[in-house]
């Protein structure tokens, strides 16, 4: 009996889904170091400007490098088309990550997390409000549990007031303005040259509010470098990449969703490290996260991109 084989084409197009589904997932584990590494930077006495200048000074040395070696120089493009990219780097992408570690300052890691995660949701929202944009019924639920999983798995902490909160708060605002603005560029866009060229604008941007502040200052430790230059690595260099590269091969609304990985790896790695406590009720969402992640892979939606902090 003749072996039935799938077509070339739908073979390579499983392969290129599964590759761009691994990327996400890798990249939503390196994002969720990131709150990790900002409390430690915080109890070594590192400030906030501080620590993001340095960060996205040294990634975009980084960055720009990667992006040279593999034949996307970020400066071989038209002026119009730099200036545009750069500046979602200096002003979007400053604001949604700078309101993300102003948040961490005073409030756990787990809560900052939770809140910033109702961008997907926010982003959906306005593109039906204000675009015209369907929403599929699969992927209203998937967000739908999105959401759900992550109240679940880093509920039971209390609200108190504050600046904290109000950047909290901001911090989902700010992503959703920053993808939206970041979408119509990142579609026609190389994903290591973009990358690399918004790393460089906030690599500006927060050059420029270390020195207003008076952060612009370099850490007295090896403890203090180490986070930042992990920090770099990770979530910046590893973490950016890996989902810019995933985003043409399964598409941003579903990476949006799969990203909520990050919360799990999160709340696990707060667990581990700064003693955090997990209630049954926190696991019961993590188990939710993942499945629908997995339902996810049946099915479509808007394209949303997705932001790291």
């Amino acid at each position: 009996m003749k072996a039935v084989t799938a077509p070339p084409g739908r073979s390579e197009g499983v392969n290129r889904e599964l590759i761009g589904v691994a990327m996400v997932l890798g990249s939503a584990t390196s994002y969720g170091i990131t709150p990790i590494l900002a409390k430690l930077a915080y109890a070594v006495g590192l400030g906030t400007q501080q620590i993001l200048a340095i960060r996205f000074s040294l990634a975009a040395v980084g960055m720009v490098a990667v992006a040279v070696a593999v034949g996307q120089n970020p400066f071989k493009v038209a002026p119009a088309r730099l200036v545009k990219v750069a500046g979602i780097g200096i002003f979007a992408y400053t604001a949604q990550s700078l309101t993300f570690f102003l948040a961490l300052r005073t409030l756990p890691a787990s809560l900052v997390a939770l809140i910033s995660y109702t961008y997907p949701t926010l982003v959906v929202l306005f593109g039906w409000l204000f675009g015209g944009q369907a929403v599929r019924l699969l992927h209203a639920m998937a967000l739908v549990g999105s959401v759900t999983g992550v109240a679940l798995l880093l509920g039971g902490f209390t609200f108190t007031g504050g600046w904290g909160l109000i950047f909290a708060f901001a911090n989902p605002v700010a992503c959703t303005a920053y993808m939206l603005i970041g979408e119509r560029v990142m579609d026609k866009a190389l994903a290591v040259q973009t990358s690399a060229t918004i790393v460089c604008g906030a690599a500006l941007g927060f050059g420029v509010l270390a020195i207003g502040t008076g952060e612009a200052r370099l850490p007295e430790t090896a403890t203090g470098w180490g986070i930042i230059v992990a920090m770099v690595v990770v979530p910046t260099m590893l973490g950016v990449s890996l989902m810019l590269a995933a985003l043409p091969r399964i598409g941003a609304a579903r990476a949006a969703v799969l990203s909520t990985w990050e919360p799990v790896v999160t709340v696990c790695l707060a667990a581990v490290i700064l003693g955090d406590r997990l209630a049954p009720w926190q696991l019961a969402g993590g188990v939710l996260l993942v499945a629908t992640a997995i339902t996810l892979q049946f099915g479509h939606g808007k394209q949303v991109p997705v932001v790291e902090h």
